[in-house]
């Protein structure tokens, strides 16, 4: 078996809130949309899930989305001043710099510096 590629579905609740949240504020690029889904260049789809999805369950949050970044605190910066909470700031760990929040739909992403 030869792997070309991946990509990490999101579900979310309402789609045209996380695609505002992924397109607007993070800057990813729509490469198809349609009702309940939209794919992302960046290797990224949301799927819009008829069933409610509860607050907090490790099973839904036992997938983080991780970004590679050029610079952690330009990006914290960048995303911070349009809106994005984070619950964990700049931090570094074994020489790697980090920094993590969710997305509108509760969804665990982190940014780590390349």
């Amino acid at each position: 078996m030869k792997v070309h590629a991946v990509m990490a579905v999101v579900l979310v609740q309402n789609i045209e809130r996380a695609l505002r949240f992924y397109r607007d504020i993070l800057g990813f690029t729509v490469q198809d949309e349609q009702e309940d889904w939209v794919v992302f260049q960046e290797g990224i789809a949301l799927y819009l899930t008829p069933e409610p999805l509860p607050e907090v369950n490790i099973n839904l949050n036992a997938v983080m989305i991780t970004l590679i970044v050029d610079d952690v605190h330009a990006a914290f910066k960048e995303l911070t001043q349009k809106g994005v909470a984070f619950f964990q700031a700049p931090t570094e760990e074994s020489g790697r710099w980090f920094a993590t929040f969710r997305d509108t739909e509760n969804n665990i992403l982190r940014m780590v510096q390349a």
